[in-house]
């Protein structure tokens, strides 16, 4: 009997040793994560690995708008254009403005899109109406091959898409030029201010020579004065 359990017990410590091993290999592998797998159906790829035919009347009127491509997403053989887009706001007539950003982050301009009717907006999965959204949020909206609508989701109808009503430009900032500082007029000087600065630079000398020369003077005309009288009264 003491012979039948010590060999039970042999048998049992491999056995247990191997499990450890199996059950330490597997839990050394990752797990995979379901939300991670790639669906099969749908690739992504830049905007500048892939040809994409664009809408020769949406390239007319909206040149750059294949600059603002961020990726291209292939769901069931349809290739979409995605772009990003900070929402703006939402007009009386029912029409969205959003600010359309490059792969760079700059402004592409803003568009103004009039969604199909009861046509709503997927954030973080759930479906959002336009209303409901802020100042700034970023939306993903996406260009169908070949087509000149736009749509808030990829793989939807025609009649979930929406349509282009308006464009503006991005206003370019001019560069900043140091200006140089215009000369101050010069303010007009008259005849009589020059001469009273010429005049004052002028030092007057001192008065030493007396009053005696009007003397002198005076006792000449006083001569001449009586000259006359006796002449006159001969």
């Amino acid at each position: 009997m003491k012979t039948n359990r010590t060999a039970a017990a042999a048998v049992r410590v491999p056995l247990t040793l191997m499990a450890l091993a199996f059950v330490g290999s597997v839990a050394a592998q990752p797990q995979m994560n379901p939300r991670d797998q790639t669906d099969p159906k749908v690739r992504s790829l830049s905007c500048a690995q892939v040809a994409i035919d664009w809408n020769i009347e949406l390239i007319s009127q909206y040149p750059r708008i294949p600059e603002a491509c961020h990726e291209v997403i292939t769901s069931n053989g349809v290739k979409w254009a995605r772009f990003e887009a900070n929402f703006v706001r939402v007009n009386r007539d029912g029409s969205v403005t959003s600010d359309f950003r490059g792969p760079k982050g700059g402004s592409m301009g803003r568009f103004t899109l009039l969604p199909g009717p009861n046509q709503m907006v997927t954030l973080s999965g759930r479906k959002v109406e336009f209303s409901a959204l802020e100042s700034g949020q970023l939306l993903n909206m996406y260009v169908p091959e070949g087509q000149d609508h736009l749509a808030f989701e990829p793989a939807v109808t025609p009649e979930q898409r929406a349509r282009i009503l308006s464009y503006e430009a991005p206003v370019e900032q001019a560069p900043m030029v140091e200006q140089t500082p215009a000369p101050a007029p010069e303010m007009p000087v008259r005849q009589g201010q020059v001469a009273r600065v010429e005049s004052a630079s002028v030092v007057r000398l001192p008065d030493t020579a007396g009053p005696l020369p009007w003397f002198a003077l005076g006792g000449g005309m006083a001569l001449f004065g009586a000259l006359g009288l006796r002449l006159g009264r001969r």
